[in-house]
């Protein structure tokens, strides 16, 4: 079979990547199906340890006396911060090193650093664990989604990475109402009383009950995955031959494929919504509904997930049977639409005037928002090649991360304290913060779109 990597420069047209894979894994389609499951539960799992916090942050509040500026910054800035920087770290041995084992090591470190968070007496001790979990959780993502481009081909790519990317719904979902249902069985009396004799809070067990099973997953993935040969390496000595520069991968990102720019920057704005809504829509519900965290998270971890999950099959619905160098025009156009449909519900669903309403709309944001999740990592799976893959996806979550997550739940939180009123100011803050990103993204994507339209207009006519 032929090289496909002195291709790369005919992607300035925007046209995808079209070579076959050498050898995808251990050849079964049932074998390729258990790959994605498993790297799924990885995904959910990590978004289960990650955002139960929104659902913790009153006890939170109460126990270690933070204030929603910090309770902002644990959610976002520091979280995300060390998220980022992890991943351009751990990016190079993505492209280099054995994936799987990369993952299952990062697994088994961000559930023992969630376990821990349990022990923290102070807004210092539980930093420096929820900074444990960011960082370990960074991998997963690149790792993933780079063994998927070795074992499909880029018109199979969508189903694969659009089963991979239920998981921070699926895993918000369950960290709302499983969240919700273990506070309301450690309000208990019997429980209670022996929390209180062991020196326990609820907040602590839901710690530890989130984070330790991390650790027979990471076993797990250890012991039934093997890594795929990675596609369009001709030869052995290729295969082991040291990944491009990064100055060469920042070409190929940013010159030979100019729908890029707008397509990173529209995805950070539309992660910038959905970090501000995981964060503090729980919290709106019980400040103005007068509802007890247990009560939010049963309801509101059922509209997550389901609202996530038809958004996800809607997206691999939407793109249907295409051919491969179609496929990254048509993932961009969705998105965009997505984007835009989300301008009107991100204004109105924090301002809705009873419960119902805002649910519902809830439950339409995290649909369309999962629409453009679903897709986000599918234009580089498509364009960019297999030994810069893992620096692509690293740089947009590093992007998405430090920006997106840094930004927008502190925003949230410091716009609600600046306006002075716990209630009305948290909805103000959230329907400004939600509605300029949506704003944002969609009007970002529809530039990428055209890019890649003109690009490939430009090309047909050489």
């Amino acid at each position: 079979m032929q090289s496909t990597q002195k291709a790369a420069p005919a992607l300035d047209a925007g046209a995808p990547r079209t070579e076959e894979p050498v050898i995808a894994s251990a050849g079964t389609p049932f074998s390729h199906g258990y790959i994605v499951f498993m790297f799924f539960i990885c995904f959910a799992f990590s978004y289960i340890d990650r955002q139960v916090v929104s659902i913790l942050v009153q006890s939170l509040k109460t126990s270690l006396l933070l204030s929603d500026t910090q309770i902002g910054l644990l959610q976002g800035a520091t979280f995300t911060l060390c998220y980022a920087t992890a991943g351009l770290f751990v990016a190079r041995l993505v492209d280099r090193s054995n994936r799987v084992r990369l993952s299952a090591t990062c697994v088994a470190i961000w559930a023992v650093s969630t376990a821990m968070c349990g022990t923290a007496s102070s807004f210092g001790e539980l930093l420096v664990w929820r900074a444990g979990t960011a960082i370990a959780e960074a991998a997963l993502s690149p790792a993933a989604l780079s063994i998927f481009s070795d074992m499909f081909p880029p018109r199979k790519v969508t189903r694969a990475s659009g089963v991979f990317m239920l998981g921070p719904y699926v895993g918000g979902g369950v960290a709302l109402l499983g969240g919700g249902v273990l506070l309301g069985w450690m309000d208990q009396p019997a429980v209670a009383d022996w929390l209180t004799g062991h020196g326990l809070l609820p907040w602590q067990m839901v710690f530890f009950v989130v984070g330790l099973p991390g650790l027979a997953l990471a076993a797990l993935v250890l012991a039934t995955i093997r890594e795929p040969v990675r596609r369009g390496l001709q030869t052995a000595q290729a295969a082991t031959e040291a990944a491009p520069p990064i100055s060469e991968v920042l070409r190929e990102l940013f010159v030979r494929n100019r729908f890029c720019l707008p397509y990173f920057f529209g995805y950070v704005a539309l992660i910038l919504l959905f970090y501000s809504y995981a964060a503090w829509f729980p919290t709106l519900l019980i400040r103005s509904f007068g509802l007890t965290a247990s009560e939010v998270g049963k309801m509101t971890g059922p509209v997550y997930m389901l609202g996530g999950m038809a958004g996800v099959i809607s997206a691999s619905l939407f793109v249907g049977k295409v051919n491969d160098r179609d496929a990254l025009k048509k993932v961009l156009r969705i998105a965009s639409v997505a984007a835009t449909l989300l301008v009107p519900i991100a204004c109105a669903a924090p301002l809705a005037p009873v419960m119902w309403m805002s649910l519902a709309l809830y439950g339409l944001c995290a649909y369309a928002t999962s629409i453009v999740m679903a897709l986000a990592p599918v234009p580089l799976q498509i364009a960019i090649p297999n030994r810069m893959r893992g620096r692509s996806v690293a740089l947009l979550v590093f992007l998405t991360n430090a920006i997106s997550g840094g930004l927008g739940p502190f925003a949230v939180g410091s716009i609600n304290e600046w306006l002075g009123h716990p209630k009305a100011g948290l909805a103000i803050a959230l329907a400004i913060v939600g509605t300029s990103a949506a704003a944002v993204s969609a009007l970002l994507y529809f530039i990428a779109v055209k890019r890649v339209g003109q690009a490939a207009t430009a090309g047909n006519n050489q």
